[in-house]
């Protein structure tokens, strides 16, 4: 009994607690994942009856055997406390454990998903570039016609605004040869007029004309009577003269 009070008294509680960690005492405790069932105390046969049964001389012995066995309480107490808590910290373990498996499952499995999300997406995803391609090189020749009907409107503009000069200059022009043209209506109408008083005096002048010619066809129609009746007076004058001179 002093041997084990001895021993007690010189091993202080932390190197028993690592004692009970160790591998010479891994059959009392168990690991860390899977402790015992039971844990045997060292001093499992040690009883209050042996204080009991001691010498009367012996009194300081008895104290410290009760010290002792007050300490061994403590110690089966905290043993107990130890092993709750290892109890404790190994379903917490376990628990961890399930915890990072289910964790890790689902990371798989959403690894995975995402994995057939990109293979899903791969291909509408290519698709979509080709598209916006496509859109890409439409837009750059929308922009080119933009720009080259930008530059036809201009020139429309241009030559519009150069034919309204024109078209300016040219009604100018217009009005001021309508302005000739009034004035050559105008002379042309006094031409005319001209003309036609010219035509009335000409038509006046042939008939004085024909009416002369005409007197004077009379008078030659009278002249060739005349003529011809002098010359019937004659022919007979001379015929009545012979027959004159035979008569004599």
């Amino acid at each position: 009994v002093l041997f084990c009070f001895v021993l007690v008294e010189c091993c202080p509680r932390s190197y028993m607690m690592e004692s009970v960690d160790s591998e010479s005492k891994h059959s009392y405790i168990g690991s860390f994942l899977q402790p015992p069932d039971k844990l045997k105390s060292a001093f499992a046969d040690l009883r209050p009856e042996s204080v009991i049964n001691c010498p009367p001389n012996n009194q300081a012995l008895v104290a410290a055997l009760k010290t002792l066995q007050e300490k061994i309480h403590r110690l089966e107490i905290e043993r107990i406390q130890a092993e709750n808590d290892l109890n404790c910290l190994s379903k917490e373990a376990a628990q961890y454990r399930r915890a990072l498996e289910q964790e890790s499952n689902e990371k798989n499995i959403v690894h995975q998903e995402l994995m057939e999300e990109k293979k899903d997406v791969s291909v509408p995803l290519r698709v979509a570039q080709s598209r916006c391609s496509l859109l890409e090189k439409q837009l750059d020749y929308m922009r080119k016609m933009m720009l080259k009907a930008e530059l036809e409107k201009k020139l429309v503009l241009e030559q519009q605004t150069h034919l309204q000069k024109e078209d300016d200059q040219n009604q100018m022009e217009l009005c001021a040869k309508l302005e000739k043209l009034e004035v050559l209506e105008k002379q042309c109408w006094t031409l005319i007029s001209t003309q036609k008083t010219a035509e009335e005096k000409i038509k006046h002048l042939e008939q004085k004309l024909l009416e002369e010619q005409h007197q004077r066809k009379l008078i030659q129609d009278k002249a060739a009577q005349l003529q011809t009746g002098l010359e019937m007076n004659r022919i007979l004058l001379s015929s009545l003269s012979p027959e004159k001179e035979v008569k004599k």
